[in-house]
């Protein structure tokens, strides 16, 4: 079913790449047929997704109004070329995916996990003859338990490692006047270890050693039973102290198959029966067309992020420039004041204004702005274009202040930039606070964390001191 998914959408997007070069002629010659259809979608987006694209790029760059246009067009088609085009790298990657040949492996072939391994589990169907009665289960696959022979060697080992630690703090097994070691394990943990005695009352199975009444030297006899699930052998020592009801055919079923489990532990693998009286038996597996929907689905999911990240960072960057041009204002309209008091033309003093200005975003707008002026356009609309490049109000309304004095005449300019100096200070003032604030509300975590810490180191003398 995958497979016809991602075949149809690929012949899809080719069908329309076909169909979208008749109506554009600009890539008839040559070219990618994706960029004709991505070309067709980007003129059928929404006009406030494309305005929203293109306030993001016209902070990243200083262009008019044909460029921008121009720059916005060209940058989503770009955006919708590589979405298309991973589309349908990823689409034939999974259609291909899809035609590998999965392993032939029966399903009623069941692989039981090694010695020492955790137990796995299978998910069985159960289907009654004659009925819709459906039931599944989990069936717990035990790790393969050891054969005769290796069940003898881990014995031998196990009781070396009984004799190494029994005696625990006794000196001899003559001598036998504190509690003993009983380990419930062996030293991988696989077999378990049982334990009794002759004389309970004096040597418990947990091997304490109870010798408080005794008269004379006592002899105990202690029996180690060394086992598994299937086999067990028993290991003596001796010492010397001194001082059911009716079942449906579903659970029949279950029971049979949980026998079959049982009795094949020593295999590394055994085979479920198909059948157990009435009862059909298969095995719930999960097949190739799963894993190929997954990854269909995931590389969906995975294309769509990564889409939308592109266009985040896109406005990111736009944030940061305003970020960067806002801080760089009360700098610029200073130096502007100051170059104007001294006698420089406007032009010249904006020009000088941004010589040694940091942000690289204001020094390309004057830039552009002096670009425009040289080739004919007028100093009062070049200005005033400008402000609304930038779009921050504070350069807006200085440009708009700017522009109108050049149509009326600019012998109060300099009184009204001296007073733009003074409002832009306490701007500048209030974004420090709001900065601060910021800072501060990141370091609240941080200095929480500490005093928790700090709260722990001298409490916790206290509370050791109170035990």
């Amino acid at each position: 079913m995958v497979r016809y998914i991602s075949f149809s959408l690929v012949l899809i997007i080719l069908l329309l790449a076909m169909i979208s070069k008749k109506n554009y002629s600009k890539y008839k010659d040559g070219g990618n047929p994706l960029k004709w259809l991505a070309r067709n979608i980007e003129c059928h987006l929404s006009a406030s997704f494309r305005n929203r694209i293109r306030g993001y790029i016209r902070k990243v760059k200083t262009l008019n109004v044909n460029s921008l246009d121009y720059e916005t067009e060209t940058r989503l088609t770009k955006y919708i070329y590589d979405l298309l085009l991973v589309l349908v790298v990823f689409l034939v990657f999974v259609c291909v995916l899809s035609f590998i040949p999965e392993e032939k492996k029966d399903p009623y072939v069941v692989e039981r996990p090694s010695i020492g391994d955790s137990s796995s589990f299978i998910n069985v169907v159960l289907e009654e003859g004659g009925s819709d009665k459906m039931e599944s289960f989990k069936l717990e696959i035990k790790p393969r338990q050891l054969t005769e022979k290796e069940f003898e060697e881990a014995a031998e080992k196990t009781k070396k490692y009984i004799d190494s630690v029994m005696l625990g703090k006794n000196k001899d097994r003559e001598h036998i006047c504190s509690d003993l070691n009983f380990p419930r394990v062996d030293e991988s943990g696989f077999l378990r270890i049982s334990w009794e005695t002759d004389l309970m009352t004096i040597i418990g199975s947990d091997g304490i050693v109870e010798n408080d009444d005794l008269e004379a030297p006592t002899v105990v006899n202690i029996t180690a039973t060394i086992k598994d699930e299937e086999h067990k052998q028993e290991y003596h020592k001796q010492v010397t102290v001194i001082n059911k009801t009716e079942l449906s055919d579903s659970e029949k079923a279950k029971v049979a198959i949980l026998d079959i489990e049982e009795e094949n532990r020593s295999q590394d693998e055994f085979v479920l029966p198909k059948e157990v009286g009435n009862v059909r038996v298969s095995r719930d597996v999960e097949s190739s067309e799963e894993r190929s929907t997954y990854i269909l689905l995931f590389g969906l999911l995975i294309i769509g992020i990564w889409s939308y990240y592109r266009i985040y960072k896109l406005k990111e960057k736009g944030e940061n420039r305003d970020k960067e041009i806002r801080d760089a204002y009360y700098g610029f309209v200073n130096r502007l004041t100051i170059y104007m008091g001294a006698g420089f033309t406007l032009r010249k003093s904006l020009v000088a204004a941004v010589r040694t200005e940091p942000c690289k975003y204001l020094y390309e707008e004057v830039e552009f702005t002096m670009n425009m002026v040289e080739s004919g356009v007028s100093e009062s609309k070049a200005y005033g274009e400008m402000g609304r490049r930038i779009g921050l109000e504070e350069y807006m309304k200085l440009m708009s202040l700017i522009s109108q004095n050049l149509t009326l005449g600019n012998s109060n300019l300099l009184k009204l930039l001296d007073t733009e100096v003074k409002t832009s200070y306490f701007l500048k003032k209030e974004n420090v606070r709001k900065k601060g604030e910021q800072a501060s509300e990141k370091l609240l975590l941080p200095s929480a964390m500490l005093m928790m810490l700090v709260i722990i180191v001298v409490m916790y003398p206290a509370f050791i001191g109170m035990k």
